[in-house]
């Protein structure tokens, strides 16, 4: 897990990961905030070597799961950083009682007028099971102008498996950042996700780094925005 330097305090780190019997890839994304403390978004399996790089950067203070789905790694994570502040977001200590979350990221707001957040609200995928929310909290490092999601907007790529990409091209999630057509049928509320569209859509970002697939390294707010026309009554 080679931490990845995307800019002045920030840095990616991925590893395998399976769903729905495809490779998908799951990524961390890691931000240093003025006082030195690093927050760790979506933490993924961490090896020795990795947990020193982290520790070379400053000390890891927030270890935040960002949705109902991306939490496997919370407990490990907290466990070799005791005293790290655990988040969670709202159903996340229903599913997961095992573990023990300090603070729930229900409201807007922000670490260190740094590392802006908000609930992306009514967003909900089609799943074997049925209907699922997915109650995500996307973030803004202002620094480096980048929008960090987990899974509301996908980027699959060239660079992702052959049976991905091909699975891509069917959900519509192939080239282009946006939610699958899964999310998109699944997210009934459009009123609700117009408005969680139109707040992201009102920071300054260029960069967008996805939990799943490439990161878009400029350009990226417009792409978002294109992505996301489907839920939008009117154009901006």
């Amino acid at each position: 897990m080679p931490l990845i330097e995307i800019a002045p305090d920030l840095w990616t780190a991925n590893q395998p990961l399976r769903f729905l019997g495809l490779e998908v890839g799951s990524r961390m994304t890691v931000v240093r905030l003025p006082s030195q403390d690093l927050v760790l978004i979506s933490p993924i399996g961490l090896g020795e070597d990795d947990l020193q790089a982290l520790d070379q950067l400053g000390a890891v203070s927030h270890i935040i799961a960002p949705n109902l789905f991306h939490h496997l790694s919370i407990g490990s994570t907290h466990m070799r950083y005791p005293k790290a502040k655990v988040w969670g977001v709202a159903g996340l200590m229903e599913k997961r009682s095992d573990l023990q979350f300090d603070a729930l990221l229900t409201e807007p707001g922000s670490f260190e007028e740094s590392l802006d957040y908000c609930q992306f609200q009514g967003f909900a995928s089609i799943l074997p099971r049925g209907v699922k929310p997915v109650h995500e909290t996307v973030f803004y490092h202002r620094s480096s102008h980048t929008l960090i999601l987990t899974d509301i907007a996908f980027n699959f790529d060239q660079t992702n498996p052959l049976s991905t990409r091909l699975a891509a091209r069917v959900l519509g999630s192939y080239n282009t950042l946006q939610p699958s057509r899964l999310e998109k049928w699944g997210s009934r509320d459009k009123a609700t996700v117009e408005k969680s569209v139109r707040r992201v859509l009102a920071w300054d970002f260029d960069r967008v780094i996805p939990g799943h697939g490439s990161v878009i390294e400029a350009g990226g707010k417009a792409q978002f925005k294109a992505g996301y026309e489907w839920f939008l009554s009117k154009a901006l």
